[in-house]
Order: C-alpha cells, then structure tokens, then sequence
C-alpha cells in the first residue's frame, strides 16, 4: 500500500470502545418476543426466554449498550491534510527538557520530518508503536530524517512515557490544548471519553509539503504491532 490507500482500522480508544459495546449490546440483541419483569427482584431484571434456558439481563446493561453505540455514531475525526498540503508549522514543548521544538527548524536541519499522532501516552498499542519508532531511529537519521511523536498528554505524562517505556532517541511532544492535533485534522472527540489525538503519521519534505500520510482507521496504515509502519515510511523517503 502507499500513502494513498484507504479501508477502516480502529485505534485504542475506538477498540475500547467498541469492546464494551460488544459486551453490553450482544445481550441485547438476543431478546426474544416474549419478555416480562420480575417483581420481586430488587432491580428490574429482563427474563429471555432462550433455546438454551433461562438468561437474566439487567436493565443497565441495556442502557450501557445504547449509550456506548450513541458514542460510536457521534465519535468525530476531523477531517485531516493529505498528500500535497502545505504542513502546519507548529511550536511545541518536547521530553527531555521542556525545550520548544518547531517543524520549520527540524526541517532547516533535516531533509524530512516524521510526525506521528498517537492516542495517549502509555497506552499499549501507542507504547508499541512509539518503541517500534526507537528501534528504526538509526535508519531514519541514516535518510537525514527526524522523527516526533505528538500527543494531547502534560508534558509531565510524555515525560514518564518515555523514562517508563526506554523512549530515548527521539522527542515526544506535548499537545496539551490540542491545536496541533485540531491544525492536522487528527484531532478525535469521542463522547464522555474526552479529546485525543487520531493515530496518524506523515511525511515533510523539507519544503514543508506532505509527502506521505497513514492513518490507522482507514487502514493506509501498515500494523504498527510490527515493523511493518516504519518499513514504509522508510520506503516512501525517496
């Protein structure tokens, strides 16, 4: 696939999500025609008359189900930059000091910039993914390329990230107001959950146009489980 290739993947958040939908809907969706009330339970109990006996499922579970698939329908990705755009310039505070880190002056020193929008800092597969980005950062400065991660996390928690999870070679930003996130178009509302970074990567030439983008709910974006997302941005850097 290159950077174009779309299809649909969900990110942590998403797959939380949709775990407790799936928990909490599944009862629903074995209702029978016959249904009635318990009166003697002190909650409100919902008798299934199922092929395989008796199942009993609380009332709130029922609730939970419609609230969770509510939140899937009304979880909003902006609408993000692709191949072509001219890359937001951007002055965030990065690990390992608080120093300011902008995009014009990575691509002053560098030939490209790989900027990746993660979840949240500590999450399995966003840990996984940025680890999968420390090992490649030899092969990375190797192409005159520098790589920042960016997330909606403190400083404080990016900090702890990367102590916590051997995050040395390379800075993690702190989006914490989310404007960076929201200038790229991966900036994510999911309903009672809160505001968070889209899974999403792109490529800066040095003249600040995107070059690549993936992203992980369209599925452009190769397994970052495996080496399989670094390998191809490393093939896409001419």
């Amino acid at each position: 696939r290159d950077a174009r290739t779309r299809a649909s993947q969900p990110g942590d958040k998403t797959i939380m999500i949709q775990s407790m939908m799936t928990r909490s809907m599944g009862a629903a969706c074995a209702l029978p025609r016959k249904v009635t009330t318990s009166k003697a339970s002190k909650r409100a109990q919902v008798v299934v008359h199922a092929s395989a006996g008796l199942d009993v499922v609380d009332r709130r579970t029922l609730l939970v189900g419609s609230v969770m698939a509510s939140m899937m329908i009304q979880a909003s990705p902006a609408k993000a930059l692709d191949v072509g755009a001219k890359a937001p310039d951007f002055a965030l505070p990065g690990t390992g000091g608080g120093a300011t880190v902008e995009l014009s002056n990575i691509l002053q020193e560098n030939d490209f910039a790989v900027v990746y929008f993660f979840n949240q800092a500590g999450s399995p597969g966003c840990t996984i993914e940025s680890q999968r980005f420390e090992a490649a950062i030899p092969a990375f400065k190797a192409k005159n390329t520098r790589v920042v991660g960016i997330s909606m996390d403190t400083l404080e928690k990016q900090d702890e990230f990367c102590t916590g999870k051997g995050l040395k070679s390379f800075t993690i930003l702190s989006d914490n107001d989310g404007s960076v996130s929201a200038a790229y178009g991966a900036d994510l509302k999911i309903p009672l959950l809160g505001r968070f970074s889209d899974r999403q990567t792109f490529l800066i030439k040095k003249d600040g146009t995107i070059v690549g983008h993936w992203l992980e709910r369209d599925q452009s974006m190769a397994s970052v489980k495996t080496t399989a997302h670094v390998d191809q941005i490393l093939a896409a850097i001419a």
